[in-house]
């Protein structure tokens, strides 16, 4: 984990703070459905903000940075309305722990599947558009904008091959576990 910034660094002591108070809470209840993993929030605050800076930088560096806000920030509304929130079920399904009152998760999972060629062309978007404040940042000589650029393209990559085909699993998975057999 790189904690070059103040933001960072902010974060990761939020999360120690959150981590204490929330662990044994957590540990006890499962999720309903309106919540997203903490790392997850955290994950998108931090992007928002770096974005929020990077748009206030000069030329092309801003223009794109503000582009990409608008479509990090609609992609997450997406995320956190019914991609992310599953991914709270993960501690409790991998402890062996199964109730009923987690189906909630199942349409989420299957809208998520539903949804996946629009949630692509999203990815794509905002990963052109990081390619561009890369590059831009590169023109420029912004190594905050091309360093954010590439990390943020990870994070993407992230989702696409790791969170939204875990939110699939869960989702499958619940459905043969939750569901009597027809």
């Amino acid at each position: 984990m790189h904690l070059k910034t103040p933001t960072r660094r902010a974060l990761a002591i939020a999360a120690i703070g959150l981590l204490s108070v929330a662990g044994t809470a957590a540990a006890q209840t499962p999720p309903n459905g309106s919540e997203i993993p903490a790392s997850v929030e955290m994950g998108h605050a931090d992007a928002v903000t770096h974005l929020e800076a990077l748009s206030r930088h000069p030329g092309r560096v801003g223009t794109i940075a503000r582009e990409t806000l608008t479509a990090v920030k609609g992609h997450i509304a997406r995320e956190d309305s019914y991609i992310k929130p599953p991914l709270t079920l993960l501690p409790y399904l991998a402890d062996g722990k199964m109730t009923p009152d987690m189906a909630w998760a199942i349409p989420m999972a299957d809208r998520l599947r539903a949804d996946r060629e629009v949630i692509q062309q999203e990815h794509n978007r905002i990963n052109t558009l990081l390619t561009e404040l890369r590059d831009a940042g590169r023109v420029a000589h912004d190594r905050a904008a091309v360093e954010f650029a590439v990390t943020l393209a990870g994070e993407s990559l992230d989702d696409m091959e790791i969170q939204e085909p875990t939110v699939l699993l869960i989702g499958d998975y619940l459905k043969t576990r939750l569901q009597p057999a027809k």
